[in-house]
């Protein structure tokens, strides 16, 4: 039994190693830098000032995307903005959590819940 555990603690290593080889050679090809947005709820202080969030838009089919309408002197103007995913301020911890779970890594071994 002891040399069968050894076995399969070597196997689990090198398992261990290959993912994580896996894991940079994808974070790689896809390039090492990921822009995410997360626009948080209007709190209850800036509903009472009425403050909203109307000059963010986001778009229902394309959640990589969030527009920003500014007030000038000429007139609204409108900036898009592109990130590798957008979360509006209805979004969970938990779908953050699922986006990005895959991009965390922490060192030994594999933590579930941080």
């Amino acid at each position: 039994l002891r040399a069968q555990a050894a076995a399969q603690d070597q196997q689990l290593h090198w398992l261990e190693m290959e993912r994580r080889r896996l894991h940079n050679l994808v974070q790689e090809l896809k390039g090492n830098i990921r822009v995410f947005c997360r626009v948080r709820p209007v709190l209850p202080e800036e509903e009472e000032r009425q403050k909203s969030l109307d000059h963010l838009h986001f778009h229902p089919h394309d959640n990589k995307v969030l527009s920003h309408v500014g007030r000038e002197r000429r007139g609204d103007v409108r900036y898009d903005f592109s990130f590798d995913r957008v979360f509006p301020p209805a979004a969970s911890q938990q779908e953050v959590f699922e986006e990005i779970a895959m991009l965390v890594q922490v060192g030994g071994k594999k933590k579930q819940h941080f």
